[in-house]
């Protein structure tokens, strides 16, 4: 009986580590009220994620930082002369549910209703995403909310789920 027990318990503990939500090590970048400051300086970045980012040049908006640390979020932003980032990209890898992230936000965990409800006096637009007008795209949804002074753009997978954060100083369906 007691076997029985000590294995039920183990199961479900094991269980419960497999479908838990990890926390994306960015804790140390958000503010108090859980955004995230913008601009920010890449060196910030670096030390908060202990990992050093993949850079790639883009003409039209800056350099392409990407940060990969071990935690599972896939952390980039556009990067100016200056070193800092005004627009940031979140995102994981399809499935990993990670919490810690601005405005409570989890990815592969927030579904659109839930954004919907957290963000309701702040929605500007609420995109359907049409597969045949955009090859290539994942998302089925794109919420766009202004929060104080930043863009946010809350993308959402075909099963609703959150699957991308942007966070912008700019209007970003303004900038082109």
């Amino acid at each position: 009986m007691m076997n029985k027990i000590f294995l039920s318990a183990f199961l479900l503990l094991l269980t419960f580590n497999c479908i838990a939500q990890k926390d994306a090590g960015i804790k140390n970048l958000l503010s108090k009220d859980g955004a995230m400051p913008l601009p920010i300086q890449i060196q910030k970045i670096n030390e908060a994620l202990k990992v050093k980012p993949v850079v790639t040049n883009d003409e039209m908006f800056g350099d392409d930082y990407t940060w990969k640390p071990l935690s599972g979020i896939h952390f980039s932003g556009f990067v100016g002369a200056d070193k800092s980032c005004s627009t940031v990209f979140l995102k994981t890898t399809k499935g990993r549910v990670l919490s810690g992230l601005p405005y409570d936000l989890i990815l592969n965990g927030s579904s659109l209703k839930d954004c919907e409800t957290k963000f309701k006096s702040s929605i500007l637009e609420k995109q359907k995403i049409n597969p045949e007008d955009n090859p290539g795209e994942t998302s089925s949804f794109i919420l766009k909310v202004k929060k104080g002074k930043y863009y946010v753009h809350l993308a959402f997978d075909a099963k609703l789920k959150l699957e991308q954060i942007t966070i912008s100083t700019v209007n970003l369906d303004a900038a082109g």
